[in-house]
Formats: structure tokens, C-alpha cells, sequence
């Protein structure tokens, strides 16, 4: 018996150290960013939301003050403007000279350190922050994850990643499952309809990025890629937030994949505070849960539900449904968050093929039999049609949502329209419809109203609302009621220019470089870039010695002339172009794993995308970035994605 106790002693010792050789190796804490790190433990425990630090952006470890919110909004933001200009004002003073200085200057210099240049006060001036506390929503977040840590872990494990990778709806959301970001980002996870589009299903009927099961899978399928396009996890994650496309970037033009030195020394245009500080809140997060008992005292996680799960053959409407089950409304919706609005108030069915929970401890009946016993009369071949209103100059949302008769907030969950409700003249806006015209939409003959199949899900070449053009209508103002949580990351100052949310996912360079080059990418032609220049080709060919006819090769660079467009309007142009092609085809199919390739003999790009995979090239292009399309060698291993329909 004792050699057995030592034996398993033993054991735990050396799985403990493994344990932390791997946390070590895959997620290292650079003694550099230790006071990063400690900040947000400090924000992450120390603070919550009704107050936060008034701070150095660059050095967070200097604190000038906790700043008490009062909870109305616009005192906050004079409070926090005034704490701005105070500290800049001090700074100033403690860089134009330090002798008479009253309490505060000294106190504030003593923040820094008598070695402090005049030069370094003056830009922290100008690097004032207030980031808000996220003590209470971190508790709560430890609270809400017991639901479906099981379930991460199970994913994680299955893909072989690590199961730290599991706290980053902390950092992300607060495990909070309706939690809506400014960008549009949507669940524990918060993926952007997008990136979100790339492997789950994402419309105005369904949006799996509010299911915590299905958006895990997917949330994992992402950081699997970002690591191996990256080669660590730390710019894996910092990709998840920035893109992976920057982060190749940053350690091609530094030559490292340190992340360490990337915080340091990267200087992307959008690689603001955010992206700098995402790996850092990663590493408090993974201390804060570790070590939740000593931070918030013990306490009681919410348990994960047993669930009977009942795949559907026909479209049903969710009263029906929960009617036959003898279960309430209302806990349908809540686990089987997937379902949007338009189900839940009787204006769409719950489609045919969608996989429906419930819990066990709430059925008192066997679902499949139920189910199948719904009258006929009571299911359909297909879901109920919409009404479309083609938007015409002088429109606003919410003129639009008052002629037929619904609220601001549907038409703009139903339409994916950001939280400045843009619309423009042409847009096809779609809207409940219950087999009858409201009065006030009837009464004036709209003849740009029809009735359409929900299966269509797009216009051909229709842009988001977030696209739009100069003549773009003016939005409604607000919407009624709270306002959805947003994300932790809520700063005094206008945030920096954030990434393309579009194109997170995406590791191809549409950035011009330095030399005002850029790498040609699939899908692109020399009158594009004429385009979106406001050029002639013929222009271009001569900046660049190029014969009339000869065609661009995919991964050579090329030289632009910006007299009349700016590199950031053609970056825009060029990222729209690109977005939009991607948001077409994902529009259909979702990207369900990944699979190697051997290259044989005979292989030829052409061959592997059009007819053995059916993949695009720029698809596959993101899945092996270092690919030379004209020069596939014997043995390359290539990562070919799996697609499914959506």
C-alpha cells in the first residue's frame, strides 16, 4: 500500500510538472509584459464595472487614479474626458520643468520615476486611458462557464489543443452567451458575421455565433488555423483578435516570432492598444480562473445541462414545437440560442435539419415521438416567405420598421445592420411577413414591395450595410431598451482604427507596403487595381515595365502610383473586393475541417482545385499562404479545407 501511494504521488508530481512545462512553452510570460499582465489581473478582480483606471496607455502599470462612474452615461464620459485633460495637463508641466511642483505633480511623478525624460511625459501626455473594471463580469463569467466548460474541454482535447485556449471567453465575453460587441462580434466567442459565416451558420434565422456549442467547434477550427499559419500560440491569439494576415506581417518585417518583441516593436498602422494587450488579458485570464477561490471567494458554478437533442425532417414554428413537448417557450429559446428573434415571435418556423435541445429534466415525454405526431396541417416543405422593401432616398430604419408595423431592433437583427443602422438607396431590406400588408405600407401602393422564399438569402452583389456608399440614407438613431454588452476592451479616446473584422480570418497581404508595392493576390487583374486606382491600366503597365497581355502571377509584387487615390482608400477598396467574394461563397458552404494533401506526380493546381477538392485557389492560398502557384514540388504537403454545405 505504501509503494502504491508513493507510485501515485509520484505520478501526480510529474504530471504536474508536464503540466506546467507545456503551459510554459506554449504560452510564455516574457517578464516584459508581467506589468501588463498584472494590470489586467488588477482589472479582471480589483475593479468592476461602475468604476475603472485612469491610465498610461503604453506603461499600463501607471495608475494615476481609480475613477468612480456615477452610471449615467454622458456624466461618465465628461468625467472621464476631464480626468484626461486633468493628468495630460500635469504631464505637460512635469515636462516643461519640475521645480515648485504641488502634491499631485509629485505624486504623479513619482509614478514614474525621477528618471524619467521630459521628452517621455510629454507623449503621455497624449497616452491618457481609462479602461472601465471587469471585476463583477469576470465572477459572473466563472459562474456562467461551468455550463459548457465540459463541452470546451471536449473540443479542445478531440483537436488536440491546448485546454488553455478554454478561457478566452473570458477575455473575450465573460462566457456571457448574448454578449454583442460594436463590431457586430456575437456570442462567447464573439466571431463577426464573417469570419463567423466561414464555419457556421449565420443568417437572419439562425446565427449559431450565439450558440455556445456550435461556436466552440468553430472558435477551436480558428485558432488551430491562426496556429498554424502563425507557428505559436501566443500570435495565434493575438491573430484571433488582429488577424492573421498582421501577424505574418509582423514577424516578417521583424524577422521573429517573439511575442514579446511584437508587442514591442510592431508598428502596424491598426495594431493599437487592444491588439497589444490581447495576449496579456489572455495570460490574466488563465491566472484569474486558475485561481478564482482566492479572488472572489468560493464559489458555485452554473452546471452543465443534460440535453436530448431531436434533429427536425419539416419546418415547425417554435409554438407548435414547444406545445407538443409540454415545455415552455421560453426555455426552448434559451438553449437553443441559435434561433433568432423572427422564430420565437411566430414570424419564421424553426427549419427542417436544425438539430434541437432539450432538456432532459423538462420532458416528461419522448421529443421524437412528439414531434412526430404534430398535426399535418402544423408542418411545411419550407419556411414562410418574406416580404422585401427596396429602399428608396429619404428612407430611415426606423420609418421603415413604423410603415410595417414592427420595432427598430427586428428590422435591424433581421437585416445584420450595424449599430449605426446605415442603410442605402437600392438596398433590399428584408421584413416579418404574416400574410398581410400593414395599413400604412398597403395604403401608399409601394411598388417596390414583393413577397420573395426566405431560401434566398442575398441580392447578387448586394453590399452589407457597413459598406455602404456616399449616399447612404441617414440611419435611425438608436434602439429602444438597454443596449447589448459589449466586450471589455472600452477606452476614453477613440480607439485606434480597428482591423478589417471582415478579413480576420484571412492571412493574405492587402496592405501596401512602404515602397508603395503590393503581392498580387488571387482574383485580381490589372484593371482591378486600375479601378481602384481611378487609373488606366495601361498606366500601371508602364510604372511597372509590363507588356500589354502578359498576365500577373499570384505572390509577385507590384508598384502603384497614388496620384489621385490614397493607399487607404485603394486598401479599402481592395478589402471590400476581396470580402465580397468571400462572403459570397461562404454564403453557401461552411468550412467543416481541414485535410493533407501529398502532391503527386501530375498534380496540377488547377486539377486539385476545380476537380478533386473543389476548392477556390484564394481559399486554399489561405490555407497554405507560402504557396507559389507555379511551382508545385513532389511531396509538398498541402492543408486542403473541407467543405460542407451550408
Amino acid at each position: 500500500m505504501r509503494c502504491r501511494l508513493l507510485s501515485l504521488l509520484l505520478t501526480s508530481c510529474l504530471s504536474l510538472a508536464f503540466s506546467s512545462f507545456t503551459l510554459a512553452e506554449n504560452f510564455p510570460r516574457p517578464q516584459a509584459l508581467q506589468p501588463a499582465v498584472d494590470f489586467w489581473v488588477k482589472v479582471y478582480t480589483e475593479v468592476d464595472t461602475r468604476s475603472g483606471y485612469v491610465h498610461d496607455a503604453d506603461e499600463v502599470g501607471i495608475i494615476y487614479e481609480t475613477l468612480e462612474l456615477s452610471g449615467d452615461y454622458y456624466a461618465d464620459r465628461r468625467a472621464m474626458r476631464a480626468a484626461n485633460k486633468r493628468y495630460g495637463q500635469i504631464l505637460r508641466r512635469l515636462a516643461s520643468g519640475r521645480a515648485g511642483l504641488n502634491a499631485e505633480e509629485q505624486r504623479v511623478l513619482d509614478l514614474w520615476g525621477v528618471d524619467v525624460s521630459a521628452e517621455r511625459l510629454r507623449e503621455a501626455a497624449s497616452s491618457v486611458r481609462f479602461q472601465r473594471g471587469q471585476s463583477d463580469r469576470f465572477k459572473a463569467g466563472i459562474i456562467r462557464s461551468g455550463e459548457w466548460n465540459d463541452h470546451i474541454e471536449r473540443v479542445l482535447r478531440e483537436r488536440g489543443l491546448p485546454l488553455e485556449l478554454g478561457v478566452l471567453p473570458h477575455v473575450e465575453s465573460s462566457f456571457n452567451p448574448e454578449a454583442y460587441s460594436k463590431v457586430g462580434a456575437a456570442g462567447i466567442w464573439q466571431f463577426t458575421r464573417p469570419t463567423g459565416r466561414r464555419y457556421l451558420e449565420v443568417d437572419y434565422v439562425i446565427d449559431e455565433r450565439m450558440d455556445p456549442f456550435a461556436a466552440t467547434v468553430a472558435a477551436a477550427q480558428l485558432l488551430e488555423h491562426n496556429h498554424q499559419l502563425t507557428g505559436t500560440w501566443p500570435l495565434a491569439l493575438t491573430a484571433y483578435n488582429h488577424g492573421a494576415a498582421s501577424m505574418r506581417r509582423a514577424t516578417s518585417e521583424l524577422g521573429t516570432t517573439d511575442i514579446e518583441t511584437i508587442i514591442e516593436k510592431y508598428n502596424g498602422r491598426r495594431f493599437g492598444f487592444a491588439s497589444r494587450n490581447f495576449y496579456p488579458s489572455f495570460l490574466a485570464a488563465l491566472e484569474v480562473s486558475g485561481n478564482a477561490d482566492q479572488y472572489f471567494g468560493t464559489l458555485t458554478l452554473a452546471p452543465p445541462v443534460d440535453y436530448l437533442e431531436v434533429e427536425l425532417d419539416e419546418f415547425i414554428s417554435a409554438e407548435d414545437i414547444a406545445r407538443a413537448l409540454q415545455v415552455d417557450l421560453a426555455v426552448l429559446k434559451k438553449h437553443n440560442r441559435a434561433l433568432l428573434d423572427p422564430i420565437w415571435q411566430g414570424n419564421k418556423r424553426v427549419p427542417a435539419g436544425f438539430t434541437l435541445r432539450v432538456p432532459v429534466e423538462r420532458l416528461g415525454v419522448d421529443p421524437e415521438l412528439v414531434l412526430a405526431a404534430i398535426p399535418e396541417d402544423k408542418r411545411f416543405d419550407e419556411q414562410t416567405p418574406d416580404l422585401h422593401h427596396t429602399v428608396v432616398r429619404g428612407d430611415t430604419v426606423s420609418e421603415i420598421a413604423r410603415r410595417y408595423g414592427h420595432s427598430i431592433r427586428d428590422v435591424a437583427a433581421m437585416n445584420g445592420l450595424n449599430r449605426r443602422y446605415t442603410i442605402r438607396v437600392g438596398q433590399v431590406l428584408r421584413l416579418p411577413f404574416d400574410g398581410d400588408l400593414p395599413l400604412s405600407a398597403a395604403a401608399s401602393e409601394e411598388p417596390l414591395i414583393e413577397v420573395a422564399k426566405a431560401e434566398v438569402e442575398t441580392l447578387p452583389g448586394e453590399p452589407e450595410p457597413q459598406d455602404a456608399l456616399a449616399d447612404a440614407e441617414t440611419p435611425a438613431q438608436s434602439i429602444d431598451g438597454p443596449q447589448p454588452e459589449e466586450t471589455m476592451l472600452s477606452s476614453l479616446a477613440a480607439e485606434e482604427e480597428a482591423p478589417v473584422p471582415e478579413l480576420l480570418a484571412d492571412p493574405s497581404d492587402y496592405t501596401v507596403a512602404d515602397n508603395n508595392s503590393i503581392e498580387v493576390q488571387a482574383m485580381e487583374t490589372l484593371g482591378h487595381y486600375a479601378e481602384w486606382l481611378d487609373l488606366r491600366a495601361s498606366r500601371l503597365r508602364r510604372v511597372n515595365n509590363r507588356r500589354y497581355g502578359v498576365p500577373l502571377v499570384i505572390g509577385q509584387r507590384l508598384t502603384l502610383d497614388f496620384s489621385r487615390v490614397s493607399r487607404e482608400e485603394f486598401e479599402r477598396r481592395r478589402t471590400a473586393y476581396q470580402k465580397d467574394i468571400q462572403q459570397d461563397f461562404f454564403m453557401g458552404r461552411q468550412i467543416q475541417g481541414t485535410r493533407e494533401h501529398v502532391v503527386r506526380r501530375g498534380d496540377s493546381l488547377w486539377e486539385l482545385t476545380q476537380q478533386q477538392y473543389e476548392v477556390p485557389l484564394w481559399l486554399l492560398r489561405q490555407y497554405n499562404p507560402e504557396l507559389d502557384p507555379d511551382r508545385l514540388q513532389l511531396g509538398m504537403v498541402l492543408v486542403i479545407p473541407i467543405l460542407k454545405d451550408a
